[in-house]
């Protein structure tokens, strides 16, 4: 079945290449996985449910690609996240020299692990926060992508017709909905008109040297996370918030350095012209300019641990009633530990808001290889928090597991 679906996704391209089919090359791969988790506190009701199936394929004659990947998935808590969706699918052509690739592709800039500084093509979807993995939050854009180059330099260049922006929960049934002063929010999205002047366009130089790896890039984008300014009461209650999003340029630049069990990554972006929320939400949005800063130290000393530090510092300038936030920051721990000849994994990840009290969120968890296609992850999900971004989830902390089918 699964093959047979493949076929008739690449039917195109297999009928391009039937009078030299010997040089086709045809793969897929995929996986099932089901998650579910559990409030630590309370009424312990499920904060999150969700099966899933992915199904990835491709094909390849000579310098010519196409991928495909598919989900299928089942959650009985956010409906909307139920049913059959594309994820990625694009082709990719590869000479010496230059390559392009078209199509519905997950983009990614910068050396950050887990934070955006100079990575603003691919928002994120924080339709259940980070009760996900990192990579199954990333947005697919429809992306035409361009590169000129050797192994030591390479230049990029891309557009994207139509820009993607984060996706953010507003139902009030979803335990990981936002509110805003403690009531629940419709959310009106005043997002640019799909006109071509209204794309996004940029370009990116990358240098890999020995052991020093270094880029600069520029971006005519968006803000990817709206600005938001209150606009009264719903008849149900609600309060009806006007979520606005502005044209912004991006200039941005980062470095990493390999030095024996050490990488140092840096990286800092100049967010020019960009839409801010107003003071307690109140009045119109304002534009100012931000520049956001990462420093992060990877350490691997052997016996299979790993430990990745990161701080990020975003300032904005501009009078005081651009933000409540002229300084803050952002903190990342990463530590991991393989055991049992690597059939056990143990990891924690957290996040201090260090504009807030030191608020975190930590996440621990400890995977189990039953068999080579079979693992089984079981975490907790700790959240502290009086302000800022953690405090709409302070009550959430949870237990939950994972079973994971590969082929």
């Amino acid at each position: 079945m699964r093959k047979t679906l493949l076929l008739l996704i690449f039917l195109p391209a297999l009928l391009w290449a039937q009078e030299d089919a010997n040089k086709l090359k045809f793969n897929y791969k995929g996986f099932i996985d089901t998650y579910h988790a559990m409030r630590a506190s309370g009424d312990h009701d499920y904060m999150s449910s969700r099966t899933r199936a992915r199904l990835e394929g491709g094909l390849e004659k000579g310098s010519t690609s196409g991928f495909i990947s598919l989900n299928a998935a089942y959650n009985p808590i956010v409906q909307k996240q139920s049913g059959l969706f594309l994820r990625e699918a694009f082709v990719e052509h590869s000479q010496k020299k230059w390559g392009i690739k078209l199509g519905r592709q997950i983009v990614t800039w910068g050396v950050a692990d887990g934070l955006q500084v100079t990575d603003i093509i691919s928002p994120m979807d924080y339709t259940e926060f980070l009760a996900q993995d990192y990579d199954d939050i990333r947005i697919p854009v429809n992306a035409l992508r361009l590169s000129y180059g050797g192994m030591s330099v390479k230049a990029e260049v891309i557009f994207v017709p139509v820009p993607e922006y984060y996706e953010l929960p507003t139902d009030p049934e979803n335990p990981w909905g936002i509110s805003l002063n403690g009531m629940n929010c419709e959310m009106n999205h005043h997002t640019p008109s799909k006109r071509i002047s209204h794309s996004e366009y940029g370009a990116r130089l990358c240098a890999y040297l020995n052991s020093v790896d270094f880029s600069f890039c520029a971006l005519r984008t968006y803000n990817k996370i709206p600005a938001f300014s209150l606009a009264g009461i719903t008849p149900e209650g609600l309060l009806s918030v006007d979520a606005y999003y502005g044209r912004m340029t991006m200039l941005g630049t980062d470095l990493s350095v390999s030095a024996g069990n050490f990488v140092i990554r840096a990286e800092a972006a100049a967010y020019l012209d960009m839409l801010h929320t107003p003071k307690n939400y109140m009045g119109a949005a304002k534009r100012g300019n931000d520049l956001v800063s990462l420093i992060g130290l990877d350490w691997y000393p052997g016996n299979d641990w790993t430990l990745m530090l990161q701080y990020c510092h975003t300032h904005i300038f501009g009078d005081e009633e651009l933000s409540d936030y002229h300084n803050s920051g952002m903190a990342t721990v990463n530590i991991s530990k393989a055991l049992l000849r690597n059939t056990m994994k143990l990891g924690a990840f957290g996040r201090i808001d260090c504009a807030n009290n030191g608020a975190f969120f930590i996440r621990f968890n400890a995977e189990y290889q039953l068999t080579d296609d079979i693992a089984i992850t079981l975490g907790y999900d700790w959240f502290r928090a009086d302000a800022g971004m953690f405090a709409l989830y302070k009550d959430n902390s949870e237990v939950w597991g994972k079973v994971k089918y590969s082929f």
